[in-house]
């Protein structure tokens, strides 16, 4: 009787692990769709960085 209790509760466990993963994995699919051109992340608010300027070859 105790093997099948832990066979229960390991399929169990398996089985919500599977559907957390399933719905991280379609959450992050929505985000990517909804900014399919743009950054991954929101801008940053502060002064603009400069652009390094490449050395001369002289």
């Amino acid at each position: 009787m105790d093997i099948f209790v832990t066979v229960i509760v390991v399929l169990a466990m398996t089985a919500l692990g599977v559907l957390l993963i399933h719905l991280l994995d379609a959450r992050r699919d929505e985000r990517v769709a909804a900014f399919p051109y743009g950054r991954s992340r929101p801008d940053v608010p502060g002064p603009v960085p400069s652009v390094p300027r490449k050395a001369d070859g002289r």
